[in-house]
């Protein structure tokens, strides 16, 4: 399954934990899960397995993909009912430069 997602917000690893504001960060997860619930509406079951990849194409100044790190996580509390360690075994991230703002989530259920 790819799902593409667009309009969220750039949001760097090392911003997420500048030390800002409890109530900031709260925010920045409140809008992230508006925006994927208006363009994916279903959520992935705990009883399977994924390896997910994660493509973000940036318009203008691509973060690093490690500081792609803290928007994955907002989209994976989102999208999967449960991410703990033997339901989602693995991801990869990349970055890259794009004619705009996005991210292709490629979603393989975990067969082993």
């Amino acid at each position: 399954m790819i799902i593409k997602l667009e309009n969220l917000p750039k949001i760097s690893l090392n911003k997420w934990y500048s030390g800002g504001h409890w109530a900031k960060r709260k925010k920045m997860k409140d809008d992230y899960k508006l925006i994927i619930k208006s363009q994916f509406r279903n959520v992935l079951p705990k009883d399977k397995c994924y390896n997910v990849d994660y493509r973000f194409y940036f318009a203008k100044r691509p973060l690093d993909a490690s500081n792609c790190v803290a928007m994955v996580k907002l989209i994976e509390d989102v999208i999967f009912e449960d991410d703990k360690f033997d339901i989602v075994k693995s991801i990869k991230i990349s970055s890259s430069k794009g004619e705009k703002d996005y991210v292709l989530i490629n979603i393989l259920l975990d067969i082993d």
